[in-house]
């Protein structure tokens, strides 16, 4: 049996026919797991063959990794350069989009699929690598700028306010019961920022009601 096609090598890659490819592959995932899909599923939901898919890449993991990983940038796209803006700037993006995005029905799946996946699960894997600990560390840079400016507390942990702040919105989007309004999450995550000092010297006074001085 040849071997799949170095996904380096060949004729250049169309832009549509990599929005096909993970298209298919996300809504599988959100279907029905990791399980549910596969190259032959891909291909069938797709329309694209197993030959080009293969010269992309060499797993349903990798694929699904990079699907998850254009969804963030999609969500993301008017914002891109938030590791490069003030801390302030992006807590006032953070709160104005992200109770939006709970509410999305895709984002609730994908949240419950992506949990679900076994601890030495290569997507896990693979995701954690590609996406996530880029993300983890341009944070903790933003927040370790942010101390030294003195916009924020000296003593600021990073890496543990990212975890509680992750477990914290995983906890409404999979155990709080449902019917909470955008106006509502909005309220909690103003709460949630405030209680980890996270609401900079600056933040807008649209956020709280209160003008700060």
């Amino acid at each position: 049996m040849r071997p799949p096609p170095n996904p380096a090598t060949g004729r250049p890659r169309s832009p549509d026919v990599d929005a096909a490819i993970l298209d298919a592959a996300l809504a599988l995932f959100v279907d029905g797991g990791l399980g549910a899909v596969s190259f032959e599923q891909i291909t069938k939901r797709s329309g694209v063959s197993r030959t080009a898919i293969y010269r992309r890449w060499r797993s349903r993991e990798e694929i699904i990794a990079r699907a998850l990983g254009r969804l963030r940038e999609q969500a993301e796209e008017t914002f891109s350069d938030w590791a490069e803006r003030p801390i302030f700037e992006v807590m006032d993006w953070f709160v104005e989009n992200v109770p939006r995005q709970m509410l999305n029905p895709l984002y609730r799946s994908l949240s419950r699929s992506v949990l679900a996946l076994e601890d030495s699960s290569e997507l896990k894997a693979i995701y954690s690598e590609a996406v996530l600990r880029p993300r983890r560390e341009a944070f903790s840079v933003l927040i370790q700028r942010a101390r030294g400016s003195g916009a924020l507390p000296e003593g600021l942990d990073p890496d543990l306010i990212q975890d509680m702040l992750s477990g914290a919105l995983l906890h409404q989007i999979l155990l709080e019961p449902a019917g909470q309004t955008e106006e509502q999450l909005r309220e909690y995550i103003i709460r949630l920022l405030g209680g980890f000092g996270l609401l900079p010297r600056r933040v807008s006074h649209r956020l709280t009601g209160v003008e700060e001085e």
